[in-house]
């Protein structure tokens, strides 16, 4: 059993929504992608849902491929998809490596890799790929040694846009991405509300 139908397993015996178990620590689409072994936690994610579902990590990890945080061989190939800016070839390197993909490195090129995809899938008009691109790339900034405030809150404000466009019951998140993009300009830059905003209230 992959770490990702272990984590699903505890969850369905436990009775619990994805949105339950995740609470605000992660989105339930994230945990989607980890129970689906598409994407793969952090320790600090794993150790998070561990003490959710009651259970010690130790229980997922057998045979479990997560970074100790060295950098493993993987991440060539997403290395020189980012500096040719082939935003998707980096995720696809990176989604094809989870050990690389969960190393610090790699966690940053999906953060950045990840926000320049998410922005050129607005410009083409496709917002839910925007959504999905830039919330990926969150979970990769907010799980990575390299977190970068700035990074949080343009990713967080292209989610709201993404958001926006799609209409429909999606205010409520967008008013929320808006929020969690001034708190995290107001938490990195240490002055309050930035300029420009006005103070205003999402």
């Amino acid at each position: 059993m992959t770490l990702g139908q272990k984590i699903k397993a505890a969850r369905l015996e436990r009775g619990m929504t994805q949105k339950e178990l995740v609470g605000d620590y992660i989105t339930r689409n994230m945990l989607s992608k980890i129970e689906n072994d598409s994407a793969a936690p952090s320790v600090r994610t794993l150790e998070y849902l561990a003490r959710a579902l009651g259970l010690p990590a130790g229980h997922f990890l057998a045979g479990a491929p997560i970074s100790d945080g060295a950098v493993p061989d993987g991440l060539d190939g997403a290395r020189a998809a980012f500096r040719a800016e082939d935003w998707l070839g980096c995720l696809a390197c990176l989604a094809a490596d989870t050990l690389a993909a969960t190393s610090d490195e790699g966690r940053l090129l999906g953060a950045r890799a990840g926000a320049e995809a998410a922005r050129e899938a607005l410009d083409r008009g496709d917002p839910e790929a925007a959504r999905e691109l830039a919330e990926t790339a969150q979970y990769h900034n907010q799980e990575g040694l390299y977190r970068d405030g700035v990074l949080a809150a343009r990713l967080a404000l292209i989610q709201g846009e993404a958001l926006r466009r799609l209409g429909g019951g999606a205010l409520d998140d967008q008013r929320a991405a808006l929020r969690r993009a001034l708190a995290e300009l107001e938490g990195w830059t240490g002055h309050g509300t930035p300029k420009g905003t006005g103070g205003m209230e999402a």
